[in-house]
């Protein structure tokens, strides 16, 4: 059946429960729209992502209606951008793509933040046989989630085994005794990446001397810090959700646990780290993907972006949640349609440069973004590694832990 629309519905506080908001970008209900749909955390453990999620993807929806909208039967349809809010809870993801889906009819979706989130959004992608795009998402979690392989659920994002071959060569920048505490909750990122560093930590010169495993919503640490610093790790690794390490980063403090290099993995990529943990985040390293400089649409969406979001990476984040929806429109206009499987087919046949790289998606419906790793200096987040004309010095020991 022809879908006709691509919705996200924006939630407001006044309306958290599915409601949503019709219209295009900028109010008008008039003419024929294209549906994409989004359940995004703008509240919750992870609402540090959803609001940036939604200005990438309503910046994709601007272009494209700016330049006329997408070609659908041989005319031109404008795009309807509306944002579901998933309050950061995994079963609500589902019901509520399934929603986008069934009752709003959509073309295609796009995906939320961490293995958490984008597995069941991704099921429903591949249930309904409506295309997925999804970012920020570990890919080797992401392809866990589903033994046969993904049909219509895509994914953009660092594969963790290679950002584990740029973490160890960042600790190196410092000398350090070269043990390893590793900090990791048990949602599925944390379970994969844990695993993966204890099995390269050797061969990278490091020992993994500690390790705390714990669930999502633990707010006592005292216990695996303590046993962290007995272990005498120089370096940190965590894996967690942002509150979560709000209070291990206080309790690291408080005890006096002063490793000399430390990474927070998810939990120190949004400017949150930062604004809730002012001196204590200096210092703090972690993972994310560098934006592309060659890109044509970089230099706009930092011009458009950066007195909001600053030199952090959350400015990058929008960018990969650009590229997502860029994807997903550019197979549409190559589809020429709002049939699924038309649209997944173009979607497989990628191969052009967006801001998150020229993206080709492999056979398992990847594109592995290389990582690059940020250092928190003052409010900002500086590139460490790769190596450019635009990155910086890593600052150790971690200063807001000493």
């Amino acid at each position: 059946m022809k879908r006709t629309s691509i919705a996200v519905l924006v939630v407001t506080a006044m309306c958290l429960t599915g409601c949503a908001a019709g219209g295009s970008s900028d109010g008008s209900t008039s003419g024929d729209v294209v549906k994409l749909g989004a359940s995004l955390p703008l509240t919750g453990s992870l609402a540090s992502f959803g609001p940036v999620f939604q200005d990438g993807y309503q910046a994709a929806v601007d272009e494209v209606n700016k330049a006329g909208g997408v070609t659908v039967d041989g005319k031109k349809e404008q795009v309807q951008l509306v944002v579901l809010d998933s309050t950061s809870d995994a079963n609500t993801v589902a019901d509520q793509t399934r929603t986008l889906v069934l009752q709003d009819g959509v073309a295609g979706l796009l995906g939320s933040v961490s293995p958490a989130l984008t597995i069941p959004a991704s099921n429903t992608a591949d249930l309904e046989k409506v295309p997925l795009v999804s970012t920020l998402t570990p890919v080797g979690a992401w392809k866990a989630g589903n033994a046969n392989g993904w049909q219509y659920a895509w994914d953009l994002f660092f594969d963790e085994a290679a950002q584990i071959q740029d973490l160890f060569p960042t600790a190196d920048l410092t000398p350090t005794n070269k043990k390893v505490a590793l900090f990791t909750d048990t949602e599925e990122d944390g379970i994969a990446q844990g695993a993966l560093m204890e099995k390269e930590a050797p061969a990278a010169g490091y020992d993994v001397v500690y390790r705390a495993q714990f669930p999502v919503g633990t707010t006592d640490f005292s216990e695996y810090v303590n046993a962290a610093k007995a272990a005498g790790a120089d370096v940190v690794i965590a894996q967690m959700i942002p509150p979560d390490s709000f209070a291990l980063w206080k309790q690291m403090k408080a005890l006096a646990f002063a490793p000399k290099v430390a990474f927070c993995e998810k939990c120190a990529s949004q400017a949150a780290f930062q604004k809730q943990l002012g001196p204590l985040a200096e210092g703090t390293s972690t993972s994310l993907i560098a934006s592309d400089p060659s890109s044509p649409e970089q230099q706009a969406l930092t011009t458009r972006f950066s007195p909001k979001y600053g030199q952090t990476t959350d400015l990058n984040s929008v960018m990969a949640a650009y590229s997502a929806a860029k994807i997903l429109l550019d197979a549409i206009n190559t589809a020429g349609s709002t049939d699924g499987a038309k649209i997944n087919d173009a979607i497989s046949k990628t191969d052009s440069q967006y801001p998150i790289g020229t993206v080709k998606f492999d056979s398992t419906h990847a594109y592995a973004v290389p990582p690059a790793t940020f250092q928190w200096q003052g409010d900002k987040q500086i590139q460490i590694s790769p190596k450019s004309p635009t990155s910086g010095t890593l600052q150790a020991p971690v200063s807001g832990l000493q």
